[in-house]
C-alpha cells in the first residue's frame, strides 16, 4: 500500500516538474525579461543608495550628526539585496535544470523587495539626527617645564578626583600657559575617567550668551534649542538636558562674569563640574569658583630649561652663543608662549653674530611695549619684525579672522593668491606651493598654531599684536550694531584698506548706507546671514580690488557691483539662493570669478570673453560649463565645473593645450538633477584640506560608444562612478597608446560589470601586443574599488602562461596605494607579490566572501618580498583565512590594523632565524579582540612573545567612513 502511495506521488510529481520545466523552457524570454528588470531597478536602487550614503558620509564628517537607525537599516537591506542579485545571476549561469526551477520566482520576489526599498526611501524625511559627543575631543597639546606647571596638574587633578569641589577657576596674565594647562587636564579626564563627557568650549572677549548655549547644546545633542529665541526658556531646556549627563564644563578664555544659570546652571546638577580659565582673579570670584588656581611666570632656570627645549635637543650651541641664548630667555620675562615664539625665530642660527644682533633688537627701548603683557609683546613684535614682506603680510591676512577662528589652510593658502600676497608671476601650482610654504615658516616660528592637521589659528595675543601692526588699515567687525555704527559715524574709516564683516546675526544694509573708504582692496563678507546689500553700498569704494561674499544668504546682488572696475577677484562660491548675478561685462580686470554651488543655471552667452586676464573660473555644478568660451580664455589656469560627456571633455582638453592651465577639477555628468547640490557640497569638505588635485570625476554615464583615451592621457586622477559600458576586464574598456598615460590615480565605484582589472586569459585571446595596451597605466601609483558587485579579483587567470613581460606586473609596477570596499563577491584577491613592488599601503574594507590576498606561485619560493609595505589595513573580513599563502618579508612596514576578520589564523610575517626579531620599522599593531589574537599560530612560540609589545588591543565600535578615502 505505502508503495502505491509512493509512486504515485512521485509519479504525480514528475508529471508537474515536466510540465513545469516544458513551461519554463518554452518561456525563456520572458525569464530573461523578468532579471534585465531586476538588473534596471537594482541600478537605480543603488545609485539612490549611493547618493542617500554620500549625503550621510559628508555630513557625519561634522561630529554633530549621525544616520539615523531606519536609514542605516535601509543601507543594510539595500546591501543583501545587491548581494542576492549577484547570487542569483551567477546561478542562471552554472546551475542546470533544478538550479533554474526557481529562479522567475526568485527574480519576482527580488523585484517587488527592490520596490519596497524604493517605496522606503521616499519617507525618510530627513536622513540624520544630531548626535551626543559622549566622551569629547582630544586636544593637541605642548609640553611645558617647570615645577609650577606640575604641580598645578597634579593639584587640579586630585581636585577633580575628590567630590568636594565643583568648579576650580585657572587665571594668570597672558601667554603664561593657562589654555595648555587644561588641554592637559582635558586629555587626563577623557584617558583616565571613562564615565565623564568634557565639554569644552572657547568663550573669547566676543562672547554671547546665545552662542554659548548652542555650543552646548550641540555637544549634548539637544537639537530643539535652536528653534528657540527666549534665552531663560534655552536656559531651561540645557538644565533638563545636562541632568544626568556627568559633564564637566571647560570655558577657556572668560574675561567676565558669566551667568551660569543661562548655561543650564551646570553647578546645581549633580555630576556636572566647572573649569575656566581667565585673565582676571576677580572673574574666578565672581563665578563663585570654589578652588582657585594661579599660573605663574617661569623662573629663570625653568625659562632657560624650555628655550633650550624648544630650540631642539640636536643643536649645539658655542658656549659664547649660549650665553647670549639665555639673556633672550631673560628678556621674555618667564612667558612661555614668549619663548616658544623666540625660539622659533632663532631656529637653526648658529653664528655668533646673528645671536648677538638680534639680541640688540630685543633690547632696543623702541619696541613695542603696551600693557601687564607688554614683555610678550615686545617678543612678539620682534619676531614679526624678522620676516619678509611676503610672509608679514600672510600672517597679517590672518588677523581679518574672529578671535579663535578656527582657519583652514588651503582655504587661506587661497586667499593669499587672491589677494595677490604671493608672487603674482608664478603659475597657480607654484603659488600654491609657496602659500602653503608660507604658512609652514609661521607654524615654524610660532606665529601661527596648528589647531589640526589641516587647520591653524591665531593665539589671541598674537592677534591682538597684528591688530596693533594693522590698526587703522585692517578691521573685523563681528557685531551688526558695530558695523551700523561705522556706517553712520566712522569718519576715521577712510583710511582703511582691508576690511572683514565676520557676523553672525542677520544684516540687511539698507539704501543709502554706505563704506566711505577709498583706500579699500579687501572686503570680506563671510558669513551666512547676509540677506541683502543695496547699490549704495559700493558706491564710494572705488579702490576695490578682492570682494568675497561667499557663504551669503544673496539671492541677487546690487548692479552697483558692475562698476567695480579695478575688481580683480570676485568669491561668491556658496551663495546657495544666488539665481542671477548682474551685467559684470566692464570687470575687465578680473582675474578669479567664483560661483561654486551657487544656484546659477545660465549665465549670458559670451560673458566670459569679456574677461581676458581671467586665470581662475569655479561654476556651479548646476549649471552646463560653455566648453567654446572657456577655452578661448588663453590665461585660464584652474577650472572648476561640469561637463554633459566625455565627448565634451575630449574638446575641452584638445583647446586646453593652447592655455597655461595646469589645474582642473571636472565633473562629467549628463543628468541635471537636485543630486549634484549634494555633490557640491561633499566637495567641499575636502577641496581645501588638500593641495589641489587634478581630477575628472566621470559620473552615471553611459562609456559604451566614448572615446576613453582622454581619461588616461591628459588626467593623472580619474574617478568612475555608477558608470555603465565598462568591460568586465577594466582595461579592455580603453584603447590602445603608443605612450605611457598620465593616471596616477584610479577610484571606481559602484560600476556593476566590472570583474577584474586584468583578465590574462582574455588578453591571451586577443593576442595583444604589451606595448600598444599597458603603457597606459605605466604611472598608475593609487587603486581604490568601491562597492563593485561583480567584481571577483584583481588579476583573473594569473596562472596562465606568459613569457616576460606579465601584464599583472606593467600594470601594477608603480602602483602604491590599494584600496578595496565593499566588493562582497571577491573570494581571491588574485594579487601577486611580485607584480607589486612598490606598494607601500594595502586597505581592505567589508569583503565578506574574501578568503585570500596574496597568491604566492611556487616558483616564487617560500618567502616573497613586499620591500615597501609600510601600511596593512583588514577591517571586516568575516571569511579571510589567509593574509598569504607563504611567509612575507616586509621590510618597511610600520602599522598593521585587523579588525574582525575571525577565521584569519596567521600574521605571515617574516622573522630573521639567525636573530629572532620583528621589522625594525614596526610600530604598532591594533587588533580588535583579544581571545582571537591569542589563538593566532606562529611557526615559532617566540614570535607572538615579540610582537606583544607592540600590540594594541581597541574596541572596534567605530565604523571607517570611506570618505576619508574617497577623494
Amino acid at each position: 500500500m505505502l508503495n502505491q502511495i509512493t509512486d504515485s506521488f512521485f509519479s504525480k510529481l514528475m508529471e508537474k516538474l515536466v510540465d513545469y520545466a516544458f513551461n519554463t523552457f518554452a518561456d525563456k524570454k520572458n525569464l530573461e525579461s523578468t532579471l534585465e528588470t531586476l538588473k534596471n531597478n537594482l541600478d537605480s536602487l543603488s545609485q539612490k543608495a549611493f547618493d542617500v550614503k554620500e549625503k550621510i558620509n559628508n555630513a557625519e564628517l561634522s561630529g554633530k550628526k549621525k544616520r539615523k537607525r531606519e536609514v542605516e537599516e535601509w543601507l543594510k537591506q539595500v546591501k543583501i539585496i545587491e548581494n542576492e542579485v549577484c547570487r542569483l545571476e551567477g546561478e542562471v549561469q552554472t546551475q542546470g535544470f533544478f538550479g533554474k526551477f526557481f529562479i522567475g520566482d526568485q527574480a519576482t520576489q527580488l523585484n517587488a523587495k527592490v520596490h519596497l526599498l524604493v517605496e522606503q526611501s521616499q519617507h525618510f524625511g530627513e536622513l540624520l539626527v544630531d548626535v551626543y559627543e559622549t566622551r569629547g575631543e582630544e586636544l593637541l597639546t605642548t609640553n611645558l617645564c617647570g615645577k609650577g606647571f606640575k604641580a598645578n596638574l597634579k593639584r587640579i587633578w586630585n581636585l577633580l578626583k575628590s567630590n568636594e569641589v565643583s568648579s576650580i577657576g585657572i587665571y594668570g596674565m597672558g601667554g603664561v600657559g593657562k589654555t595648555t594647562l587644561v588641554k592637559h587636564i582635558n586629555n587626563i579626564i577623557l584617558e583616565k575617567r571613562k564615565e565623564k563627557h568634557v565639554c569644552w568650549i572657547t568663550v573669547s572677549q566676543m562672547f554671547s550668551i546665545k552662542k554659548l548655549q548652542d555650543e552646548i547644546a550641540h555637544f549634548i545633542g539637544l537639537s530643539d534649542l535652536f528653534n528657540e529665541e527666549n534665552e531663560e526658556k534655552r536656559a531651561a531646556r540645557l538644565k533638563r538636558a545636562i541632568s544626568g549627563k556627568n559633564i564637566i564644563l571647560i570655558l577657556d578664555d572668560v574675561w567676565e562674569n558669566l551667568c551660569l544659570e543661562k548655561l543650564g546652571d551646570p553647578l546645581r546638577i549633580k555630576d556636572c563640574r566647572l573649569i575656566l580659565t581667565t585673565r582676571s582673579l576677580e572673574v574666578c570670584c565672581q563665578m563663585g569658583c570654589q578652588e582657585k588656581v594661579e599660573v605663574q611666570k617661569l623662573h629663570i632656570d625653568e625659562a632657560w630649561d624650555l628655550f633650550k627645549q624648544k630650540l631642539g635637543l640636536d643643536i649645539a650651541l658655542a658656549p659664547e652663543v649660549e650665553k647670549i641664548a639665555e639673556s633672550m630667555a631673560k628678556v621674555c620675562d618667564g612667558l612661555p608662549l614668549g619663548i616658544i615664539v623666540l625660539v622659533g625665530s632663532m631656529r637653526d642660527e648658529t653664528s655668533i653674530e646673528v645671536w648677538r644682533n638680534e639680541l640688540d633688537k630685543l633690547r632696543d627701548p623702541s619696541m613695542l611695549q603696551d600693557d601687564e603683557e607688554d614683555q610678550v609683546f615686545k617678543v612678539l613684535k620682534y619676531s614679526f619684525d624678522k620676516l619678509d614682506s611676503n610672509h608679514k603680510h600672510c600672517f597679517l591676512r590672518c588677523s581679518l579672522y574672529p578671535e579663535n577662528f578656527i582657519i583652514t589652510k588651503g582655504l587661506l593658502v587661497d586667499r593669499y593668491i587672491s589677494e595677490e600676497l604671493v608672487d603674482k608671476g608664478k603659475s597657480r601650482h607654484s603659488q600654491i606651493d609657496q602659500g602653503h610654504s608660507i604658512l609652514n615658516k609661521l607654524i615654524k616660528i610660532c606665529l601661527l598654531e596648528e589647531a589640526s592637521k589641516y587647520c591653524v589659528k591665531m593665539h589671541d595675543l598674537v592677534r591682538v599684536m597684528a591688530l596693533k601692526i594693522t590698526k587703522r588699515k585692517y578691521m573685523v567687525i563681528s557685531e551688526s550694531r558695530s558695523l551700523k555704527e561705522i556706517l553712520t559715524e566712522g569718519e576715521w574709516i577712510k583710511d582703511l584698506e582691508k576690511v572683514s564683516l565676520m557676523c553672525k546675526d542677520v544684516i540687511e544694509i539698507p539704501d543709502g548706507m554706505s563704506l566711505d573708504c577709498p583706500d579699500l582692496t579687501t572686503l570680506i563678507c563671510g558669513q551666512y546671514n547676509l540677506k541683502f546689500i543695496s547699490d549704495s553700498f559700493f558706491s564710494r569704494l572705488d579702490s576695490l580690488c578682492f570682494l568675497n561674499l561667499s557663504e551669503t544668504n544673496f539671492e541677487k546682488l546690487p548692479n552697483s557691483l558692475s562698476n567695480l572696475e579695478k575688481l580683480k577677484s570676485l568669491d561668491l562660491s556658496y551663495c546657495q539662493n544666488l539665481v542671477d548675478i548682474p551685467n559684470l561685462g566692464k570687470l575687465k580686470k578680473l582675474k578669479e570669478f567664483d560661483l561654486f554651488a551657487t544656484a546659477i543655471t545660465k549665465l549670458p552667452q559670451g560673458l566670459f570673453l569679456s574677461f581676458p586676464l581671467l586665470q581662475v573660473l569655479r561654476l556651479p555644478y548646476t549649471m552646463k560649463a560653455p566648453v567654446e568660451e572657456i577655452v578661448s580664455l588663453k590665461c585660464l589656469e584652474e577650472f572648476d565645473g561640469r561637463v554633459e560627456n566625455v565627448s565634451d571633455l575630449n574638446k575641452f582638453f584638445t583647446y586646453r593645450k593652447s592655455q597655461f592651465m595646469d589645474m582642473f577639477h571636472i565633473l562629467v555628468f549628463g543628468r541635471d538633477y537636485e543630486k549634484l547640490r549634494d555633490y557640491e557640497m561633499s566637495w567641499r569638505t575636502k577641496r581645501h584640506y588638500l593641495y589641489r588635485e587634478n581630477q575628472v570625476k566621470v559620473r552615471g554615464c553611459d562609456l559604451k560608444n566614448e572615446d576613453l583615451s582622454v581619461l588616461v592621457q591628459d588626467i593623472p586622477s580619474l574617478t568612475l562612478t555608477v558608470c555603465k559600458g565598462l568591460s568586465n576586464s577594466l582595461l579592455d574598456a580603453f584603447p590602445r597608446l603608443s605612450k605611457p598615460g598620465s593616471l596616477k590615480a584610479l577610484t571606481i565605484c559602484d560600476c556593476q560589470e566590472m570583474e577584474c582589472f586584468l583578465d590574462n586569459k582574455a588578453f591571451l585571446t586577443a593576442n595583444l601586443e604589451y606595448e600598444s595596451r599597458f603603457p597606459l597605466l605605466g604611472n598608475l601609483e593609487r587603486i581604490a574599488l568601491f562597492r563593485l558587485p561583480n567584481f571577483i579579483a584583481f588579476f583573473q587567470n594569473i596562472g596562465a602562461a606568459i613569457e616576460p613581460p606579465p601584464p599583472q606586473a606593467i600594470v601594477s609596477s608603480s602602483v602604491r596605494v590599494l584600496i578595496i570596499w565593499e566588493c562582497y563577491k571577491m573570494k581571491k584577491l588574485g594579487l601577486q607579490s611580485s607584480a607589486f613592488p612598490n606598494l607601500e599601503k594595502i586597505l581592505i574594507v567589508r569583503c565578506n566572501e574574501l578568503e585570500e590576498i596574496i597568491e604566492v606561485q611556487e616558483a616564487e619560493g617560500r618567502v616573497v618580498s613586499l620591500p615597501k609595505l609600510k601600511n596593512l589595513f583588514l577591517y571586516e573580513l568575516p571569511r579571510l583565512k589567509s593574509i598569504c599563502n607563504t611567509t612575507m618579508s616586509c621590510d618597511s612596514i610600520e602599522r598593521i590594523e585587523l579588525m574582525v576578520c575571525p577565521e584569519l589564523k596567521k600574521l605571515p610575517l617574516y622573522f630573521d632565524p639567525t636573530s629572532p626579531s620583528p621589522p625594525q620599522t614596526l610600530k604598532e599593531i591594533l587588533a580588535g579582540d583579544k581571545e582571537w589574537w591569542e589563538s593566532l599560530e606562529w611557526e615559532h612560540p617566540t614570535h607572538s612573545h615579540l610582537l606583544q609589545p607592540l600590540v594594541k588591543f581597541v574596541s572596534w565600535g567605530r565604523r571607517i567612513s570611506e570618505s576619508d578615502y574617497l577623494l
